[in-house]
């Protein structure tokens, strides 16, 4: 094992190990991330990764699942395990005495999965319920369908969850092989933070997880995505809607890119609080939606930026007309001398809350080894942003972003909306599929 250095250390076997201390509570975070996730699942066998590491949680040949959950009771600790395109995250927190059987439960169920028929089976039927159960939730519904409908045959289309097809398709097998694909010492990152010392956190990671396979860390080969031109409408038709979902976006940026920073300023102007544009116009000026927003999601390719509001069915289109229209003079025009000073102060002064725990500042120091950001990525934010100018925030929106082409999605009543959504200004088309089917088929 290296020597410990600035809270960071490396086992034998190449794991890197990320220590944050703070002894202002007797508690402590653990996590072990995976450098990899549901990218590398086949199109056949969508949800495999999710499913992989939800039966590994249910239990060893020792254990059983509720055995398990009893366990964690006793310990009062909690264990959940979060599947993402690009990792795999098993995080647990836990009082600092119960430190160490904590651990050793976490490192059974890692190191030795069962993999029961049984388990899988009893997984397969509760994501299948929760598949169907998606339907009645219309901004799930309208989430899942602008991936899909923006990103096409690209592997950042696919559910995480799967589709019920892939996940009956899903066997014991494969459950394995992804297991064994994604869990090698040199893809894992354990990280823990709390009421621990380094020299502790050293003796415990070689004692519960010095015996993570040496094998070969999965190669992610995702490639860039491709923007389809022209402004092209989804609707996703569920009947009888009184409120609306709308999402509008289009590619944004990868994780790392020197664009980052300014756009974020243009886009937290734009979309990204209470006063910014959209919630002044959209809610605040014309109570047309609750909320109104504007994200700029980020990953190892270029992610979604988008728009999103939940206006009433009866002011659904006139809605997406006005966002269509900011969005235009955003770029255009961009941000006011005045956005831009109220943005950089929020977005400098409101960074101490991203960092006020240990947890947090673990957080992202896992960011920056799973994107590849630059090791002072978080630390020197607030000055990165502060430098940023009205006009770099400005040219970033307009070379990234584009009110020409854009993947628009609105879940809704199909026969109540779709001839006034084909008359917007730029649409190009306007596509229908029913809200019961669950791939698009159409890109």
């Amino acid at each position: 094992m290296k020597r410990a250095r600035d809270g960071r250390f490396e086992t034998s076997r190449g794991t890197l190990v990320l220590i944050e201390e703070s002894h202002d509570l007797p508690l402590v975070d653990f996590e072990m991330v995976l450098r990899s996730g549901a990218v590398h699942d086949p199109a056949r066998l969508q949800g495999l990764t999710r499913m992989t590491w939800r039966v590994v949680r249910m239990g060893t040949a020792r254990m059983t699942s509720r055995q398990v959950e009893e366990n964690l009771s006793q310990l009062g600790a909690s264990l959940s395990i979060e599947v993402t395109s690009s990792s795999v995250r098993i995080s647990a927190s836990v009082i600092r005495r119960n430190l160490e059987p904590l651990l050793k439960l976490v490192s059974e169920l890692i190191l030795e999965p069962a993999f029961r028929p049984a388990d899988l089976g009893l997984a397969r039927r509760e994501t299948i319920a929760d598949i169907v159960g998606m339907r009645d939730s219309d901004k799930s519904l309208g989430a899942r369908a602008f991936r899909e409908f923006l990103f096409g045959d690209h592997p950042y289309a696919h559910s995480l969850m799967g589709t019920q097809r892939t996940v009956k398709a899903i066997s014991r097998q494969n459950l394995v092989a992804c297991y064994e694909q994604h869990l090698t010492a040199k893809n894992t990152i354990i990280a823990i933070a709390g009421d621990i010392r380094v020299q502790d956190a050293e003796r415990l990671v070689r004692r519960f997880f010095s015996a993570l396979p040496k094998g070969t860390p999965p190669i992610e080969r995702v490639p860039v995505p491709e923007m389809v031109s022209g402004r092209r409408v989804l609707i996703v038709d569920k009947p009888e809607r009184t409120q609306t979902q709308i999402f509008a976006g289009q590619l944004g940026l990868r994780a790392g890119d020197p664009l980052v920073f300014p756009l974020s300023v243009a886009n937290t102007a734009f979309g990204g609080t209470f006063t910014a544009r959209l919630m002044q116009q959209v809610r605040a000026k014309r109570g047309w939606s609750y909320g109104a927003y504007s994200r700029l999601g980020q990953d190892r390719e270029r992610d979604a930026w988008y728009m999103w509001t939940f206006p009433a069915a009866k002011d659904a289109v006139e809605c997406l007309a006005l966002e269509l229209r900011m969005l235009e003079e955003w770029l255009e025009k961009g941000i006011t001398t005045a956005e831009h000073k109220a943005v950089t102060d929020y977005l400098v002064k409101s960074h101490c809350f991203d960092i006020d725990t240990a947890v947090k500042r673990l957080s992202h120091r896992v960011e920056v080894e799973l994107f590849g950001l630059s090791a002072d990525h978080y630390e020197k934010y607030p000055q990165r942003i502060g430098k940023v100018t009205r006009a770099q925030a400005n040219r970033a929106a307009r070379n990234v972003l584009s009110s020409d082409h854009l993947a628009i999605v609105v879940v809704a009543t199909a026969s109540e909306v779709k001839k006034k959504l084909a008359k917007l200004p730029g649409v190009r088309s306007v596509d229908v599929v029913s809200f019961e089917q669950e791939t698009l088929d159409i890109h």
